[in-house]
């Protein structure tokens, strides 16, 4: 009877866990107990191990190993967005774009190619722009090349780039015209001319 004892605590610490530290000392003991060929020895030896078995049975068990698997990995460093190069515009003028002022005017409105004589302009909307459009009559206007120069009522004069075919020639006089200019790309505006079918690039030289 007392065999089966040992046998059940045996197998209870085999099932409650073998794993941990305490549990494994009393079960190797157990094991070694079964090994011993005289019996009063053998007896001996499970009075001994038994004798460890309720603490072993009360110890908590070690912590599991933690599987390399189970660390997260490390957070990826932020990266800082880069700033999206915009092409044409930041080989004309670097990586850092143009410094022109916030067009908020009509007066303002592509004035920042009278600088360079309409050499270079930035029609592309920024931060603080409040107007895309200026619509004028046309007072006069001149050839240069067959590339069309117009002057607006509003004091401004508008000189077509050699990006386009050049206008050639208008066939109704100045005041007959009337003109919206809006924001264009590649460095030029877009000028439409009242009955002219097509839009002509142009930027401001006054």
């Amino acid at each position: 009877m007392k065999s089966i004892g040992f046998v059940a605590l045996f197998a209870l610490l085999a099932v409650t866990g073998a794993s941990a530290d305490p549990r494994d000392d009393a079960l190797s003991a157990m094991l070694r107990c079964s090994g011993i060929a005289d019996r009063a020895q053998r007896l001996a030896c499970y009075d001994s191990a038994s004798a460890r078995a309720p603490g072993a049975l009360n110890a908590a068990p070690s912590p599991a190993p933690v599987m390399a698997s189970a660390v997260p990995p490390p957070a990826p460093a932020v990266v800082p967005r880069k700033k999206r190069s915009n092409g044409f515009m930041d080989r004309l003028f670097g990586g850092g774009g143009p410094k022109r002022a916030p067009q908020i005017t009509v007066a303002q409105f592509g004035s920042e190619s009278i600088a360079n004589g309409g050499q270079h302009a930035y029609p592309i909307a920024m931060d603080g722009d409040r107007i895309d459009q200026i619509s004028a009559r046309v007072v006069s206007y001149q050839f240069n090349q067959g590339y069309v120069i117009v002057s607006l009522d509003n004091g401004q004069v508008w000189q077509q780039t050699a990006d386009g075919n050049p206008v050639g020639r208008l066939s109704r006089p100045a005041l007959a015209y009337s003109a919206v200019i809006s924001r264009g790309s590649a460095g030029s505006y877009d000028m439409k001319l009242s009955d002219v079918a097509r839009t002509v690039p142009v930027r401001r030289i006054q």
